[in-house]
């Protein structure tokens, strides 16, 4: 089997305004969407999702596919492992972390989900089989919108008996406190609230003596993790928090491969980090990931916040390796989430089940690219408040 080509696939998803998605540091009202499919002779295709490239630089990131075409052509898809060497030695001088990063991870993830559909086994069968016969899970949404739209998903939740729930807070301090304080009353006692500032990526992020007064602030409502209370690469403000926050800290959904993790691992910046396999490096530097992770005694709870090819690609690792504790499940009404599934999420007494489709269980049909031709536009808009 040889790979014929590398297809890149622009799509746009206007998002209902309930589904708006606004956080400390930015909008959209547009999903544009960046995924790509790899081509074989055998008629067997993979699809992967760039995820940041949709979201921040969706065009350009299709561009990046015409470079691993070059590279790829001609290959044996399954041997995934020499592919992925081959492309970071493609652009190590250019590309060792950022956008060629999101396009390698896609190209990845989307070789595994040959491989399985090859072998006809989910992609978790052949990458280590399974370390959690179920997995925890966690709605992830609590974007910034009305208070009554707030109240009717919080609400929500409660009423579909979802374990946990991530929101996101603004940038304003009090207002962030409020929603805090809002959403545990809503939620009640007994359902796991999460907290991220998106600090990580924001225009003017806070330093770690203003993360350091929001940890103690929320403190009060029962906070299973505050994530990205500062900007990603500051190892030491984020060491400097972790170290006096009543809240474990959690981060690293903007972070590429081993290396920039090894900085947060030892630098002690965080309890939990976050990788994503469409971000991080793909399926096997996340796997590399979690395994230095161990060696710190630092828990794994993989990002995964955009289509269904996003979340299947994280949920297939997240299986496989004893130190992942949750997987996040986004909720915010983005319709790629469900409608490129094979299968729908098996999920039983607050669990995630093992996927059983083959590959990653994902498919992108003629009619889904019909009902969301690309328009065209730059992306995620970011904002300082």
């Amino acid at each position: 089997m040889k790979i014929t080509r590398i297809e890149s696939v622009l799509m746009s998803v206007p998002l209902a305004e309930d589904s708006a998605a606004r956080w400390s540091g930015g909008e959209m009202t547009v999903a544009s969407v960046s995924m790509l499919q790899v081509h074989t002779d055998s008629g067997l295709i993979g699809l992967g999702d760039t995820y940041g490239g949709g979201w921040f630089y969706p065009e350009a990131a299709g561009g990046l596919v015409e470079h691993f075409n070059g590279v790829l052509v001609g290959e044996n898809p399954l041997d995934v492992a020499r592919l992925l060497e081959k492309m970071r030695n493609s652009c190590k001088y250019w590309g060792r972390v950022g956008a060629s990063i999101n396009a390698i991870s896609a190209i990845e993830n989307a070789l595994w989900d040959i491989a399985g559909q090859e072998a006809g086994l989910p992609v978790w069968k052949l990458i280590g089989g399974l370390a959690h016969e179920r997995m925890p899970f966690y709605a992830s949404a609590g974007q910034e919108k009305p208070a009554d739209a707030m109240e009717r998903e919080m609400s929500g939740y409660v009423r579909d008996g979802v374990p946990a729930v991530k929101i996101r807070t603004s940038t304003n301090f009090d207002q962030a406190v409020a929603k805090v304080a809002r959403c545990r009353e809503l939620l009640g006692p007994n359902i796991k609230l999460m907290v991220d500032a998106v600090m990580g990526s924001h225009p003017s992020p806070w330093d770690s003596k203003q993360a350091v007064k929001f940890a103690h602030a929320i403190a009060p409502y029962d906070i299973t993790w505050l994530e990205e209370p500062c900007a990603a690469d500051d190892y030491e403000g984020l060491a400097e928090v972790r170290r006096l926050s009543p809240v474990p800290i959690s981060g690293g959904e903007t972070m590429f491969g081993l290396i920039e993790f090894g900085h947060l691992l030892r630098n002690r910046s965080v309890d939990i980090v976050q990788p994503d396999a469409c971000t991080s490096g793909g399926i096997l530097e996340c796997i590399r990931i979690a395994g230095a992770a161990a060696l710190f005694g630092t828990k794994v709870a993989p990002h995964a916040w955009g289509s269904g090819v996003t979340v299947m690609a994280n949920l297939h690792w997240a299986f496989t390796q004893p130190n992942v504790f949750i997987q996040e499940v986004p909720t915010w009404g983005f319709p790629l989430r469900d409608a490129l599934l094979v299968e729908p999420l098996r999920i039983e007494n607050g669990h995630l089940l093992p996927p059983t489709a083959p590959g990653l269980g994902v498919r992108l049909t003629d009619e889904l690219r019909a009902a969301y031709p690309w328009q065209g536009g730059y992306g995620a808009k970011m904002r300082a408040a």
